[in-house]
């Protein structure tokens, strides 16, 4: 990596295997080696596997700590391993096989961005480069400054690319301890055909208006189509669903330190299960209907068990009831004069009977005819 520097740019001046063998001492995840044929119009060639697999075992001395190897769909192969040494071999290849190669790092996966503000315009950045990696501890691979040409402001932010995956909360310069932003980027849109899912300079096709989606010279006379959600309005409208997708995506991608390409799988399969598991829900009329069935059995089954429980009330007080009648009658015959005749005691033990049977009957007239008895 070539030391490049100006007032708006500057690169670190260590290469990029000295950059991964650094990685050793700092987070990451994985690092991902692409391998790309030099001539750029052509592909890598998909040979035999055993072969490829004889070649790496050769040619890389710690190919054990590799852990995966695929084809991508640009033509090149990418090497996964969490062994600094290992992709530093992987990228001093030259020859891939029969192939020249050219070799690179991706560096999303085992670098982190982010934003420092009000930085003056005339500070130097190899001299901010210098004053951040003396006193918090990190490596600057890449700064940039956001200025725009001939702007007469004397500050401006700075975007800041460091070695490994740890973001720190807050920088020390110049004894001022300063917070950092987060840094997302904006979706890239193509300024010719205005969708989201290539540059510009790939599209070779003739522009079309960003307003209605025709071919057309001039003032665009018609109404307002998005091309990318057909939606009222125009092509770069942040309001358009698909731009507020692309945003979701890069946050997705700045937040887990991966690509693009992985970022906008893993937002799609995330999309895709919600969707499985919206389709699996009822429709709104079939929850109304289930809802009110669950809650009639509810109200059904509350009835029942307080049927139950009433029965179960009016056993024990019955029962309660002829015990009470039962120990009062034993009473009331051990009370009576003995001095009376056998028909008298007769007639009032028949009364009273009759009295204990109205009481346990429960009628509504009960109690009134209870009242109008007399043992008399």
């Amino acid at each position: 990596m070539a030391d490049k520097s100006n007032s708006a740019y500057r690169r670190c001046e260590k290469s990029v295997n000295e950059l991964v063998m650094r990685l050793g001492n700092l987070q990451y995840e994985e690092i991902n080696i692409i391998i790309s044929n030099a001539d750029k119009s052509k592909k890598m060639p998909q040979t035999n596997p055993f072969l490829v697999q004889d070649f790496i075992k050769n040619s890389i001395n710690r190919h054990q700590l590799i852990d995966n190897m695929r084809y991508t769909r640009q033509g090149k192969i990418q090497f996964t391993t969490k062994d600094p040494i290992c992709a530093v071999q992987l990228l001093s290849l030259s020859k891939f096989m029969e192939t020249d190669v050219t070799t690179d790092v991706i560096w999303e996966n085992i670098s982190a961005r982010f934003l420092v503000t009000d930085i003056p315009t005339t500070t130097p950045l190899e001299e901010l480069a210098k004053e951040i990696q003396d006193k918090n501890d990190c490596l600057v691979v890449e700064l940039r400054r956001f200025v725009k040409l001939n702007s007469n402001k004397a500050i401006s932010p700075v975007l800041i690319t460091i070695l490994g995956t740890t973001v720190p909360e807050t920088v020390k310069l110049w004894f001022i301890r300063q917070r950092i932003q987060p840094f997302v980027d904006r979706p890239r849109q193509c300024n010719k055909c205005f969708v989201y899912t290539h540059g510009t300079r790939t599209y070779d096709k003739n522009n079309i208006c960003f307003c209605c989606g025709g071919d057309h010279i001039g003032p665009c006379q018609q109404p307002a189509k998005c091309v990318n959600c057909s939606g009222s309005h125009n092509a770069k409208s942040r309001l358009c669903p698909i731009y507020i997708q692309e945003q979701k995506i890069l946050e997705l991608k700045c937040h887990n330190h991966i690509t693009i390409g992985e970022a906008r799988r893993v937002f799609q399969q995330k999309n895709a299960k919600y969707a499985e598991s919206v389709k699996t829900l009822p429709a709104v009329s079939n929850i109304e209907e289930s809802l009110n069935a669950k809650f009639e059995n509810l109200l059904k089954s509350i009835n029942d068990r307080f049927e139950r429980q009433m029965q179960l009330f009016a056993d024990m007080l019955q029962k309660s009831m002829n015990c009470i009648l039962q120990i009062f009658f034993k009473i009331f015959e051990q009370s009576v004069d003995p001095s009376l005749s056998p028909a008298r005691k007769k007639k009032l033990l028949s009364k009273f009977n009759q009295i204990t049977s109205t009481l346990s009957t429960w009628d509504a007239g009960g109690p009134s005819e209870v009242e109008q008895m007399s043992l008399n």
